[in-house]
Parts: structure tokens; C-alpha cells; sequence
């Protein structure tokens, strides 16, 4: 019943953003000023939002078997992603003697590396296993570690 609907007003919105409409004597979707006329910075935001309700749509037609398959994609980008975290900790912590640290603040600076490394890991873990529910949280946890080191320390080296 809402696929009449959907489709009436895909059909309306593509004839008003057509290159054929009234705005075409304008070379490129540009006014006389050389910047993007109104009608053009619209019509690219409709054909967004557009694209996206279409997503919406056709994920709400998926299959589980589809939706499991997209989930593991995701999961293995996340664990890609986590991976390389940890594998670049190293390279922060070798930053720190630009950071001309005194001996309490190194500790503290290679504690946060430490715990931002275990992190990662951590989530690599998580997406490699497929425990999609718990990623958030786990991205929360770094999230506030980068933040912590940062207010500690970033002020510092820059």
C-alpha cells in the first residue's frame, strides 16, 4: 500500500530535479556568480536523501542471511580497523620524547598508550568473534582513552 506512495513521490521528485527542468539555461547548476545556485545545492541534497531512503528500503527487504552477510562485512572492516589502532600505538609512544615529559607524566602517557592498545585488541576481538552488540561500548572505551590522553598531553607536543 505505501509502495504507490513511495513511488509517486520518487517520480515527482526526479521529474523536478531532472537537467531537463526550468533552470536549465544555467551552465552547470551554477549561477551568474560562479557559485552553486540554490535550486542546484538542493536538488544534490534531495538526490541524497533519496539515495538513503532507497538504502532504508531495500535493507528493510534484506534476507537475515543478507543482513548476517553485511554485519560480518562490517565486523571484519571494524577488526581491520582496530587492528591497525594497536599496531600504530607504537608509534605514538615513540612521539613521547618530543613531548619532554617529566617521569610521573611518562608514566601516565605509556599507561594511556598501554590501555589504548588493550582496547583495541579488545575490540579487534570482539568484531573477529561477531559480537556486534558489544562494539559500541568497546568504541566508547577508546574513544574516552584518546580523550584523556589528548587533554592530557596533546597541548604539549603541538
Amino acid at each position: 500500500m505505501k509502495t504507490p506512495y513511495l513511488s509517486a513521490i520518487v517520480l515527482i521528485l526526479s521529474a523536478c530535479s531532472s537537467p531537463g527542468n526550468q533552470y536549465s539555461h544555467l551552465e552547470g547548476g551554477r549561477s551568474q556568480t560562479g557559485q552553486p545556485a540554490l535550486h542546484a545545492v538542493r536538488d544534490n541534497q534531495l538526490r541524497e536523501l533519496m539515495a538513503r531512503m532507497d538504502s532504508l528500503m531495500q535493507e528493510r527487504f534484506m534476507t537475515e542471511q543478507q543482513l548476517d552477510v553485511e554485519r560480518r562485512k562490517y565486523s571484519r572492516q571494524i577488526g581491520e580497523a582496530a587492528r591497525n589502532l594497536s599496531d600504530n600505538v607504537g608509534t605514538i609512544i615513540a612521539g613521547m620524547p618530543g613531548l619532554q615529559l617529566n617521569a610521573s607524566e611518562q608514566t601516565a602517557f605509556l599507561a594511556l598508550a598501554s590501555k589504548l592498545r588493550e582496547e583495541a585488541q579488545q575490540l579487534q576481538l570482539l568484531a573477529e568473534q561477531n559480537h556486534i552488540d558489544a562494539i559500541p561500548d568497546s568504541l566508547h572505551e577508546i574513544n574516552t582513552t584518546c580523550t584523556s590522553c589528548h587533554a592530557l598531553f596533546r597541548k604539549l607536543g603541538g
